[in-house]
């Protein structure tokens, strides 16, 4: 099936090299008709603070829209929430007339869980559950947003064997039903995101949290490779796909001017 992936940085991102033309020449090789552009604002980020540079991002993407007429190119960020900057965050997302927000989340308690001193002095379940109530009040408080990226985004690079990383229902259950209650009540989508493909057996977030979003009553996911490079671009799709249809899930969705348009993830 041709692809949509709704999660992709280009060089625009401040950890990303990735040039626009080289992930749309990408998206024709892979069969990704489809994708976002996702880049990082995280106001308070001690790597990420500043944000790209909009006009010229948006100069780029116009470009490449004419030249790669075949391609659908999306706008979208990734919103990295800090609550004490989340006035400033939404006064940037006001500016912009964008395609998608995808609500993310890397600062908990002050530190990016990718760097080993947010597990300092704390069980793998105590980091977990300690990231998991960040996300929600993240979730539940943010004013306007589409889909939120990679809940689990603490296992990705936890430092525990990669078959032990992924985040499971079973490490915040409650907490966990709460947020996805309130995305399928308030009809938000959830993103597989298939960047921990790369060293674990699951995506982000597993089957077992999907599975749990489906009962709850979710009915919409992003396929999302998070690419910074262009060959990550709609990486494991198929297998993101089936892990979805599953776990009970059977629509996926794009957005066009803030507007979802469903579609079946079954053939």
């Amino acid at each position: 099936m041709p692809w949509a992936d709704y999660h992709v940085h280009s060089e625009y991102s401040f950890d990303s090299t990735a040039e626009l033309e080289l992930l749309c020449d990408a998206a024709r090789a892979k069969g990704v008709r489809e994708f976002c552009l996702t880049e990082h604002i995280d106001p308070g980020h001690p790597d990420c603070d500043q944000p790209p540079d909009f006009d010229a991002w948006l100069r780029d993407i116009a470009r490449c829209r004419a030249e790669y007429p075949d391609l659908c190119i999306r706008t979208g960020l990734e919103i990295g929430d800090n609550a004490a900057r989340r006035a400033e965050i939404v006064q940037t997302l006001d500016a912009l007339a964008l395609d998608f927000r995808l609500l993310s989340l890397h600062l908990v308690d002050g530190l990016d869980p990718y760097d080993p001193a947010f597990y300092e002095g704390r069980t793998q379940e105590q980091a977990y559950r300690r990231y998991v109530e960040v996300k929600l009040e993240s979730v539940l408080h943010f004013p306007d947003y589409d889909a939120v990226a990679h809940l689990g985004y603490c296992g990705k690079f936890a430092p525990y064997p990669p078959a032990l990383r992924p985040l499971r229902w079973r490490h915040a259950p409650d907490h966990i039903d709460m947020l996805l209650r309130h995305l399928a009540q308030n009809g938000k989508a959830l993103e597989i995101n298939t960047s921990g493909l790369k060293e674990t057996d699951s995506p982000i977030p597993g089957w077992d949290i999907l599975r749990r979003f489906a009962e709850l009553g979710g009915e919409f996911v992003t396929l999302a490779s998070d690419a910074h490079a262009p060959e990550y671009l709609g990486y494991r799709f198929e297998d993101a796909r089936r892990i979805a249809i599953s776990a009970g899930l059977k629509w996926g969705v794009t957005f066009e001017r803030r507007t979802p348009h469903p579609y079946r993830l079954e053939e």
